[in-house]
């Protein structure tokens, strides 16, 4: 496999050197070359092409005489009129107006008009009256699909209406339309058909000494010339491209030359030059792999120390000889090598310590479980006894002990409750107080989860810093679903606190203020919101107020999302 190593860089910046200014030379000499061929080509090509535009505006000029001609002639506008729904000549008095459209057309041809156009009236029958007397045949066969072309309701303006083949496949015309409306009833006369043949076209856009030339309609399609070429701005890479508009028929006239026809000697002695150089690279090519070995073989030896290291062989160390920058690499070496093998020791002797730890901490995993079986085995001498009241304080104290080793598994809101009840059945007897607590929990919020002993914290605080002296403290636990979101308060109906200590610690909850003076009371509330942020996202707040009645209220706002699921898919995505 090609590695671009050391050795190859040193081999391609000497031959950089040499070859990128002769290939800059001898491209910048071939551009500017080109450009200065490329505008006199242009010029070239806009004069031959305005030849042709005049010829075509000429053609075009026609047209529109012989089309305003027909449009404004008051009496021949009432010969159409008459003879609009003409199918055949039935009667003599069809015959007459017949002779007279004719004779207007007559007139118009004895105009200075342009040989090759045809022009053809058709009235509302499709019946066809020629301007002059050749077949009919050709553009019956082509009325229908010409005819779907016209647009009726653009009256008195000339339509482009493109290509239509003669019907024997060797020969087509390009037609043109003019709508001749009767303003009165409201319906087209007749239809004037003006056909160009592609023998015109042809001659015009005759064979050119080099390059290729065609006539497009404003859609696209190719009129007549090199049926090669593309329309506007879909040219032939490489080539020299010169278009015009026509601006009374809305063609274009594109002339393009290949690069094989105008830059072919320029192109031979472009590559003559690029093969001298080419030549002159494989020369230096030669000199520099000379160079580039010698410089390169110190390189080598410092590459395989470091491999044979990789490997495993933590005493391989590199030979140092001489005083230049390699060998002052090769000290460096040989120091860091020193270094890595003895971290690499330490590292060794510290994985060991660790699985020792390891150990210890699993062993000490046990004792928990022992005061746990312990504890079960004292409620159960107690039950014995018949002693409920104690026998359910070590009951309680079993369960917040369980809850403690789990803490880090989450719990449903109607669980924590009820690891609440048990916590506050040993503040009971631990403070001697007659605590309550009351539990009020909508449907939609019982199955909610949360961190396990997350209202513990507050429950807490409550009973510390407010109803240890109550004659009837009582708390509350409520929650309920808010438009966007779930609401959770503890409440309890103890002295309230001061304004400016609730006023401190709300700012420090919203935002976010991790610092910790050392009392308990901001260190839990802190740990509380820390955890639901974590668990909810950055949106939950938590904060304090005094109830009017006396007591703090703690409200904790979760925002909408899927809290809720279903316990036993938790219970056993946990098992997993």
């Amino acid at each position: 496999m090609f590695k671009f190593t050391y050795y190859r860089r040193i081999q391609v910046s000497f031959l950089l050197l040499i070859f990128i200014p002769l290939i800059a030379v001898s491209i910048i000499s071939f551009v500017l070359i080109r450009d200065t061929m490329v505008e006199k080509l242009q010029l070239s090509n806009d004069n031959f092409l305005n030849v042709m535009i005049d010829e075509l505006n000429k053609t075009i000029d026609d047209v529109t005489f012989a089309s305003h001609f027909i449009v404004n002639d008051t009496n021949f506008r009432a010969n159409l009129k008459v003879f609009a729904d003409t199918e055949r000549l039935n009667t003599y008095q069809d015959y007459v107006h017949f002779t007279q459209i004719q004779d207007v057309f007559s007139l118009i041809n004895s105009k200075p008009l342009n040989n090759n156009i045809r022009m053809y009236l058709v009235n509302r029958k499709h019946f066809v009256i020629s301007s002059g007397t050749e077949n009919l045949s050709v553009i019956n066969a082509n009325m229908d699909k010409l005819m779907g072309r016209v647009n009726i309701h653009e009256p008195e303006t000339l339509q482009w209406l493109g290509m239509a083949d003669s019907g024997s496949g060797k020969s087509s015309s390009y037609y043109i339309a003019r709508v001749i409306y009767d303003s009165r009833e409201k319906q087209q006369v007749s239809v004037l058909l003006i056909s160009i043949p592609d023998a015109y076209f042809n001659k015009l856009l005759g064979p050119v000494e080099f390059g290729k030339l065609a006539l497009f309609d404003s859609r696209g399609g190719l009129i007549a010339g090199n049926s090669e070429l593309a329309p506007e701005g879909k040219e032939a890479r490489g080539s020299v491209r010169t278009a015009r508009a026509i601006d009374k028929s809305n063609w274009e006239l594109v002339y393009e030359a290949s690069e094989k026809e105008w830059s072919g000697q320029i192109s031979r002695t472009f590559y003559s030059g690029i093969g001298l150089v080419l030549l002159l690279f494989i020369v230096f090519s030669a000199t520099s792999m000379v160079i580039a070995k010698r410089l390169h073989s110190p390189i080598m030896k410092l590459q395989r120390v470091v491999r044979q290291f990789g490997m495993g062989n933590l005493d391989v160390r590199l030979e140092v000889k001489g005083k230049d920058e390699i060998a002052e690499l090769g000290q460096t070496l040989n120091t860091m090598l020193d270094q890595l093998q003895g971290l690499i020791h330490d590292i060794e002797l510290e994985q060991e310590q660790k699985r020792v730890m390891e150990l210890e901490a699993l062993f000490m995993q046990i004792r928990p479980h022992f005061l746990i079986n312990t504890l079960n085995s004292i409620k159960c001498s107690l039950i014995l006894a018949k002693d409920k009241l104690h026998s359910g304080i070590i009951d309680s104290l079993m369960s917040l002990l369980r809850a403690y080793l789990k803490v880090n598994e989450p719990a449903t809101l109607r669980e924590e409750c009820r690891l609440l009840s048990h916590y506050i059945d040993i503040m009971k007897i631990r403070n001697e107080i007659p605590l309550e607590l009351e539990v009020d929990l909508e449907a939609d919020t019982e199955k909610l989860i949360v961190p396990k002993l997350i209202l513990q914290p507050l429950v807490e605080n409550a009973i510390v810093h407010g109803l240890v002296d109550h004659p009837a403290p009582r708390i509350v636990v409520r929650a309920r679903t808010i438009p966007d979101g779930i609401m959770i308060e503890v409440e309890d109906n103890g002295c309230g606190a001061g304004a400016e200590i609730l006023a401190g610690l709300n700012r420090r909850l919203l935002y976010k203020d991790d610092e910790q003076d050392g009392t308990y009371q901001r260190v839990g509330l802190i740990n509380v919101v820390q955890r639901l942020r974590l668990t909810y996202g950055q949106d939950t707040r938590l904060s304090l107020h005094n109830l009017p009645q006396g007591g703090v209220s703690v409200s904790l706002y979760l925002p909408q999302g899927n809290h809720q699921v279903n316990l036993s898919e938790r219970e056993r995505d946990i098992d997993v």
